[in-house]
């Protein structure tokens, strides 16, 4: 790219992820409209590797499926003792000797090149996000990054990490405040996000944001000024690998045994705040015989939320209606989405809503939650009660179940919904957002 291009870096870390989370999805579009907008961009991975002179061996071995990310906390202590100024980025080259256009069908649960968005410039420090935790826990600081080289214009972090690029603007997304919200929903160390959270709010050059429900949450919460923290929502893409009707139906049929509008839908990974036990529950007092489909991994904290499923390894209920049919690959979720008779996402609490747009811009109706960031989201699209009333949501189940004429609204309501968190809306929302802060990428309006 030419020289004058705006170099903006942003962190792989959610990128390492096989499985995939919303952040992961939300780190992809970023990536994919920094692209778009005509940024040189740059990603900063943490892969636990040394630094290294040879340039071939460090691209090689930054690929390496032998590469181990969980570190011993006595290493990482020595790690920053030997390095007391922060860890090193070392550039990454891309596609000299490992061929990164060569990638698997099957999503490995390591790192793999199909892990790669396309990107300018790749950089890695060793063990960085693993070492920032520790460095955090010990001293309440910030991990400073080193870069070998010129340093970029501006560096985004795509999520709260305690960790600042040396000699670069920097600037974080802050998804929502749930662990703080329903600190009993999740397994994190709420002393370290709480005084994260406050240190990147004082010091960062800007917070970003995804829903206006969370952007007023942090301002009520951290004191932040309103004019240093910015909403851009979250990009939703079409899906990667779209098939026609007859060939997803096809495989719907074959790979799950369903037909389509055949069946109801979860797709979430499995932990408390989702809410999944307590929408079993009303499907199970709503008296439908329609199949209820769950997706998604089962977190060690989310187990509980099973308790129904007690045939078959706990995949399923004694009547067979209600299935878990664990991870399965995007392509499955997509098709899922597309052909369940609804999507039921009656999230307790949620800083976007993934889920329930992108069934929505498949054209499928959607049962969601009154609550948080779902009905700024989902607007008037979606059928949103209240997530701790069984009885509601039950009577939700029978309507969507058994009256047509609701679906279809909501089938045809959906995909002009979901066109207001398009990757062009998008676009146009950080580029305004950048040009503010001083970054003008050749591809923003204005």
């Amino acid at each position: 790219m030419p020289g004058d291009t705006p170099r903006i870096w942003m962190d792989g870390f959610s990128l390492t992820h096989s499985h995939g989370t919303g952040i992961t999805t939300y780190s992809r579009g970023h990536a994919a409209t920094l692209r778009a907008l005509g940024a040189n961009l740059g990603i900063l991975y943490g892969r636990p590797m040394p630094r290294l002179k040879d340039a071939t061996e460090r691209e090689v071995r930054f690929f390496d499926a032998r590469a181990r990310p969980n570190r011993s906390l006595r290493q990482r202590l020595i790690d920053i003792a030997l390095e007391p100024r922060g860890p090193l980025a070392q550039p990454v080259q891309i596609s000299r000797m490992v061929d990164s256009t060569a990638v698997s069908a099957i999503t490995h649960k390591g790192f793999s090149t199909a892990s790669l968005p396309p990107v300018d410039e790749l950089w890695n420090a060793n063990d960085a996000f693993g070492r920032a935790l520790v460095n955090f826990t010990v001293s309440k600081r910030l991990l400073p990054v080193r870069v070998q080289g010129r340093p970029p214009e501006l560096m985004h972090w795509t999520y709260s990490h305690a960790m600042r690029l040396v000699g670069a603007r920097n600037i974080y997304t802050i998804h929502d405040l749930i662990p703080l919200r329903l600190p009993w929903a999740t397994l994190d160390i709420k002393s370290r996000w709480l005084n994260t959270l406050r240190i990147l709010v004082r010091d960062a050059e800007h917070i970003v944001t995804v829903s206006e429900h969370a952007r007023q949450d942090i301002i009520d919460q951290f004191g932040i000024a309103g004019d240093r923290i910015t909403n851009t929502y979250q990009p939703v893409f079409p899906p990667e690998q779209e098939m026609d009707e007859a060939m997803s139906v096809a495989r719907l049929r074959a790979a799950h045994g369903l037909e389509p509008r055949g069946y109801f839908l979860f797709v979430s990974t499995i932990e408390p705040r989702k809410n999944l036990a307590r929408m079993l529950d009303a499907y199970l007092a709503s008296g439908i015989t329609t199949p209820f489909i769950i997706v998604g991994n089962v977190a060690e904290h989310g187990k509980d939320e099973m308790r129904l499923l007690t045939e078959a390894n706990g995949t399923r209920t004694a009547d067979g209606r209600i299935r878990h049919l664990g991870y399965v690959p995007r392509l499955d979720v997509d098709i899922l989405l597309r052909h369940a008779r609804a999507l039921c996402f009656p999230s307790l609490y949620e800083g976007f809503g993934l889920p329930a747009i992108e069934a929505m811009q498949l054209g499928t109706a959607v049962l969601t939650s009154n609550t948080s960031s779902l009905p700024e989201v989902v607007g008037d699209a979606a059928l949103a009660v209240t997530p701790t009333d069984t009885r509601e949501l039950a009577e939700a189940l029978r309507a969507l179940d058994g009256d047509e004429g609701l679906r279809g609204r909501l089938e045809e309501a959906g995909p002009r919904r979901a066109a207001a968190f398009s990757p062009e809306r998008y676009a146009e929302r950080l580029g305004a957002l950048y040009g503010r802060l001083g970054i003008h990428l050749p591809g923003a309006r204005g």
